[in-house]
């Protein structure tokens, strides 16, 4: 099995948010299957996705330097 990290992710201005959200969005997706995971209501908002593959975190890192992703350490 995979071991999956638990991260949040949040992005660095609104323009940031409405240019990367549906990329983030769809490798999240590719990597969970789910398509709803918790996000605050602040713009941008902060999001806490279900836990995601090494690979997954390292795609989010480099998609953009305005996509904040942090790991939660257990």
């Amino acid at each position: 099995m995979v071991d999956k990290k638990r991260i949040y992710y949040s992005y660095k201005s609104i323009e940031a948010y409405d240019k990367y959200d549906d990329n983030v969005r769809k490798i999240i997706q590719d990597d969970t299957d789910q398509d709803i995971w918790i996000c605050n209501r602040a713009l941008p908002p902060t999001c806490y996705p279900p836990p995601l593959s090494e690979e997954c975190i390292k795609k989010l890192k480099e998609l953009s330097d305005d996509v904040i992703v942090h790991e939660i350490e257990d």
